[in-house]
């Protein structure tokens, strides 16, 4: 269709899934090229006659000594922490139960020390000042690129303003790289909702009159394989034409140097398959997203940098901000409906890390660039709205347990999908031990429980203290908070050794106030992900699908009913655990951070969720970043306010937020 044209066709076809009740017909847009065919075929997981893929050319030459070093030291130090654990119960003979407590307790010893030495690593790696592995430097001249690349957005009922804002912004952030005859931008819409869509044509129609580089719009007709199938349905019909596409979210902003750099390295790497971005939160407001934003900002590089050590050319794709191949692509990534009912069958719901694994085994490499700049995304604006996108990755997941065992994967691949599912099953694991360990306490032998009786505490101490116990206790408290804590300690030391990002985060006293805050936050959420994650688990187990609603981006505030529908129960269970073990001391004071985190589920999801608190928040200065305090330029195109003057310096990149970005204009 002729490039300038404002028209978008409209056409009514056969009822679809997802239209709204009043609408008696889908809606047909399609405003696109000439179609350049690219076969995908769809392939059978299982039919795999091939031999183990070739390591690509990217790989590290050290990387077998790389992953060593990190699973030795991740062994040794699970060990340490479940054999300090074993100590503190053993001392007084190991029961049934106990035993089964310390059973579930140790895969959540195994991925807390995997996390920490990942972090370990990178702590390690970026006090070195290292250099990028595929040769990206953002101090290099910017380089000319030979190839095409397309950009796709794609999209599902989302708000059209905001989303080709960022497409705007992307847009001249390339022109100004030099590179709009390089890239195409591509919306896929799969939105169901007419109102909706007629938005997006009216948003596309200005867009692609101002835009410098060639801009498409389609509207599908059928959402079949909801994302994934959305991507494949262009690659079938378009990928011919192009070497490369960069596959976004609709919260995604990228900037045009970012794109361009990486487009290079796939350029000059032709083994490689994929790489995969590090996308950082921006515009968060709310307690809860400038929480995270600042978590992520001051410690998440330094787990990323690790992972990206270890991983090299098996590594895996997050679904978004990343390049991609687009004939290896076609090649491996055809996938099937799954036999079998849900949550097991179906068509594949997380299925980012699924192509990374079949990439790979058709021979390709697959990478995370851990330095670059200029990658970014939002957060859900609070706990209810993350719990809910939570419980799709979460039903993902569980659906690549049977998958885990699929010929011809790299081992690391396999690796990455058990990792994945673990995230989910932990919270279950943890609840398991939980629950066993207080059962075990509470069928302990009458003259062991004496020294909890309120009346008589000193004298029972006096006759029971076991100075063993204790030591084994310190011991097992003291590892477990280095794995849980120490990746952020990491984060904080890289920071405040550095006098620029130390000014840039507002001062050393700000962000050592800021993480503390943080630290109390994060352990009072974690007893509620275990319920939520939990309760999940189980419901998907169950057959219950979690569906394709919209998501929610931005919210003001949630109100008090809307908390409680959600987050109630858990409150609830909360106050009957305390009431519970109030003659129990013991098992009150040990699980006390937990059983609070438990009871204060509701007030949080309210507070953590509410705008104006966390503008407050923000100007009492806490969980401050240094893009807040100097937004970078494409975040600010994107909320349509005025560049700032140029940087005096160059800081990594991370999130801002839209108060901060208002404020600053």
């Amino acid at each position: 269709m002729d490039q300038s044209s404002d028209r978008a066709v409209f056409a009514s076809t056969e009822s679809g899934e997802g239209v709204a009740p009043k609408t008696d017909a889908q809606l047909r847009a399609v405003d696109m090229p000439v179609e350049t065919p690219l076969t995908m075929p769809v392939r059978d997981l299982h039919d795999w006659q091939g031999e183990a893929a070739p390591t690509p050319e990217s790989s590290p030459t050290d990387i077998l000594v790389r992953r060593i070093a990190i699973f030795v030291l991740t062994a040794l130090l699970a060990m340490a922490g479940w054999k300090a654990t074993y100590d503190t119960v053993a001392l007084g003979g190991i029961t049934r139960l106990e035993a089964i407590c310390l059973t579930l307790l140790a895969p959540l010893f195994l991925a807390l020390s995997l996390w920490f030495c990942t972090a370990v690593a990178g702590f390690i790696i970026l006090l070195r000042h290292p250099k990028d592995p595929l040769g990206i430097d953002e101090a290099a001249p910017m380089p000319r690129l030979r190839d095409k690349t397309a950009i796709l957005m794609p999209i599902h009922n989302e708000d059209a303003q905001a989303v080709f804002a960022r497409l705007r912004a992307m847009d001249e952030s390339l022109g100004e790289a030099g590179a709009s005859e390089r890239f195409d931008f591509f919306v896929l819409s799969d939105t169901r909702e007419a109102s909706i869509a007629l938005a997006e044509q009216a948003a596309f129609a200005h867009f692609r009159r101002e835009a410098s580089s060639h801009a498409y719009y389609r509207l599908r007709t059928q959402n079949t394989g909801r994302k994934a199938g959305n991507v494949a349905d262009w690659v079938r019909r378009h990928g011919a034409a192009y070497e490369h596409m960069i596959v976004l979210d609709a919260d995604s902003l990228m900037t045009g140097e970012a794109m361009v750099r990486i487009a290079d390295a796939m350029e000059r790497h032709p083994s490689i398959g994929l790489i995969q971005t590090m996308p950082v939160v921006i515009n968060s407001q709310t307690i809860f997203a400038r929480c995270l934003q600042f978590a992520t900002r001051l410690y998440g590089r330094v787990a990323w940098t690790g992972l990206a050590w270890w991983s090299g050319s098996e590594s895996s794709f997050w679904g978004h901000n990343a390049i991609i191949r687009v004939r290896a692509f076609a090649e491996t990534c055809g996938l099937p409906v799954l036999a079998g009912p849900k949550p097991f069958g179906g068509q594949v719901m997380s299925h980012d890390a699924l192509e990374s694994a079949l990439l790979r085994r058709g021979g390709w490499g697959v990478h995370l660039a851990p330095y670059l700049e200029g990658s970014y995304e939002e957060s859900p604006p609070n706990l209810l709205d993350f719990a809910s996108r939570d419980r799709r990755w979460c039903q993902g997941n569980v659906q690549h347990i049977p998958l885990i065992g699929t010929p011809g994967l790299n081992w690391l691949s396999r690796l990455h999908l058990v990792i994945g599912c673990l995230s989910y099953i932990l919270s279950p694991l943890w609840f398991a031990a939980l629950s066993v360990g207080i059962v075990s306490r509470l069928l302990m032998p009458d003259l062991k429980k004496a020294v909890f009786q309120w009346a008589d505490v000193q004298a029972a101490a006096e006759a029971l203290i076991n100075w063993k116990e204790i030591q084994a206790t310190a011991w097992a408290i003291i590892i477990t908070g280095v794995l849980l804590f120490g990746p952020k300690i990491l984060g904080l030391i890289l920071v405040l050794r550095s006098k620029v990002e130390r000014r840039a985060f507002g001062g050393g006293k700000a962000i050592v106030k800021s993480l503390g805050v943080e630290m109390v936050l994060s352990a009072l959420v974690a007893p509620m992900l275990m319920f939520t994650q939990t309760r999940a688990l189980v419901e998907i187990l169950l057959g219950r699908d979690s569906g394709w609603a919209r998501q929610r981006r931005e919210a003001d505030r949630i109100s008090w009913d809307e908390s409680l529908r959600a987050m109630g129960w858990i409150s609830a269970a909360g106050v009957i655990l305390a009431s519970a073990f109030w003659f129990t001391p013991d098992l009150l004071t040990a699980t006390a951070p937990i059983v609070t985190g438990l009871i204060l589920a509701a007030p949080l999801a309210v507070l953590g969720g509410h705008r104006g608190v966390g503008l407050k928040v923000r100007d009492a200065g806490f969980f401050m970043t240094p893009e807040e305090r100097r937004p970078p330029m494409i975040a600010r195109k994107a909320l349509g306010l005025k560049p700032l003057a140029p940087e005096p310096f160059r800081i990594p990149a991370t999130e801002p937020a839209r108060g901060a970005l208002e404020q600053a204009s």
